[in-house]
């Protein structure tokens, strides 16, 4: 991995996601060339006791202005694009956190105004780095499932709960990256309920499903209300089969399955099945390192902003379906 002798990055927004950036970029770079801002007092002492030798930045003017070529954007989701809007018009590269942004006009304006600047814009969809995901890729790829005929995905848990952003843009946006990612293409319709649990005017729960032009479907369904900590993506294929799953908190398991129905009866048949031997890394690390690695050699990043603005419409037409009872709609290219 390239990561340039010189770069210096700046972490914006230093809560609990923000402090964990900051952690790897640390370890990454050295704290002489980190630095991080807040506009919360509080966040910001937090950070400087915790990262002594670490730069606080005491306003965003002084980051817009200064020697901090890239950045990682960690505010709050409704935040982001207002922020990554004039960090990109001051000339930073990008690695902004899913997603992107809250509405598709906002999410396309940020693709253009990069692509105007030559600037490096990422999307933190993490799990595009997890090796079983990728091994998943390679086996998707190589054929060894024959045709694809539906993905399911489902990620929930007690957990934390978001005011601002519904659990469509908080925790569906994992499974669908990973879903654009796998299958290469966007979704033609998308259709979705969802369930304001707290009735708090912010979905707790989603089920999302995804039409692709070659015929796949896509189910996804999310929630932070839930007993049970449950993170598994399953492709089905008419050859065979394959699941992540990542159900304790652990590293992410792919299993292939060489089971199925033959021909257009009933009779199935189970060849066995195959855990793939993938390493264990630390994603969140793996992801900067990316990031980095475009800084440094202008290499369009894994989760660029193109692909990021994908998901971004395709969660708010999921939305959009939900508020009007499930209608399925047809997504703009």
């Amino acid at each position: 991995m390239t990561r340039g002798d010189d770069v210096k990055v700046a972490v914006v927004g230093v809560g609990r996601w923000g402090l964990n950036h900051l952690a790897k970029l640390v370890a990454l770079l050295g704290p002489e060339r980190v630095a991080f801002y807040d506009a919360d007092a509080e966040r910001t002492r937090a950070a400087e006791e915790r990262y002594p030798d670490v730069a606080a930045l005491r306003s965003w003017e002084e980051f817009l202005a200064g020697e901090y070529r890239a950045a990682v954007i960690a505010a709050p989701a409704a935040r982001h694009a207002e922020l990554a809007q004039t960090a990109l018009a001051a000339g930073k590269d990008l690695l902004v956190e899913k997603p992107l942004a809250l509405a598709p006009a906002d999410a396309a304006a940020l693709v253009r105004l990069a692509e105007d600047k030559k600037a490096v814009l990422m999307v933190g969809h993490i799990l595009l780095f997890d090796p079983a995901f990728e091994a998943l890729k390679e086996v998707v790829a190589a054929g060894e499932l024959g045709d694809i005929k539906f993905i399911t995905a489902a990620r929930a848990k007690l957990g934390t709960i978001r005011l601002e952003e519904d659990v469509t843009f908080s925790l569906a946006a994992h499974d669908v990256a990973l879903a654009l990612w796998l299958l290469e293409e966007e979704p033609a319709v998308a259709s979705a309920v969802a369930v304001d649990a707290r009735g708090a005017g912010v979905a707790d729960a989603a089920f999302l499903n995804l039409s692709f032009p070659n015929g796949v479907t896509a189910h996804v369904w999310a929630s932070w209300l839930y007993p049970l900590e449950t993170r598994r993506f399953v492709v089905v294929g008419d050859e065979a089969m394959a699941a992540v799953i990542q159900e304790q908190g652990g590293r992410g398991e792919l299993t292939v399955y060489r089971m199925g129905a033959r021909g257009g009866g009933a009779e199935v048949y189970d060849d066995g099945s195959s855990v793939a031997d993938v390493p264990a890394v630390d994603l969140l690390t793996a992801e900067l390192e990316h990031f980095l690695s475009c800084v440094a050699t202008r290499a369009p990043p894994r989760a660029d902003g193109r692909q990021g603005l994908e998901v971004v419409k395709v969660l708010a037409a999921a939305q959009k379906s939900a508020a009007a009872g499930g209608a399925p709609l047809r997504l703009e290219n």
